[in-house]
């Protein structure tokens, strides 16, 4: 290979480096919060800790455990699993998926109440303000471990 042939591939690589740092960044810009910042409160934790023992628990148990086909919703596996989506992606996939045996039956704002719970249950800590189903809102609420 020539030098400049060198030299060009080397700047190529290096543009494309910092292109995708940068590109990075302005992804991790666009979402502004993490679950780790208070998207809920307390009070809807507690709605929907009713809504859970209603809808969920009878497949992913009263303690969030899961059992047999449903998988946990609680501890290191679930927020490793979730990491690096934001609370839109679980909530459409809770909207569109869940409960098994009737899905899409919750309404949003239920849906909204059930993550706060279970937000609540991963120690992810509370705010003042709810959790709304708002697809813009969540969309820009990060999961992820404790920075």
């Amino acid at each position: 290979m020539s030098r400049s042939h060198a030299f060009l591939a080397a700047a190529a690589a290096a543009w494309l480096a910092v292109s995708s740092v940068v590109a990075g960044g302005w992804a991790a810009a666009q979402v502004g919060k993490s679950v780790w910042d208070g998207v809920y409160s307390d009070d809807q934790a507690a709605r929907g800790k009713k809504v859970y023992v209603e809808s969920c628990a009878s497949c992913h148990q009263e303690g969030l455990q899961g059992a047999d086909l449903a998988p946990p919703l609680k501890g290191a596996d679930f927020v490793l699993k979730w990491s690096g989506f934001s609370v839109q992606d679980i909530f459409t996939t809770v909207a569109n998926t869940m409960p098994a045996d009737s899905p899409g039956k919750l309404a949003p704002q239920e849906n909204a109440d059930v993550l706060a719970y279970v937000m609540q249950v991963n120690k992810f800590p509370a705010g003042r303000d709810e959790l709304k189903p708002d697809a813009a809102l969540l969309k820009a609420i990060a999961i992820g471990p404790k920075p």
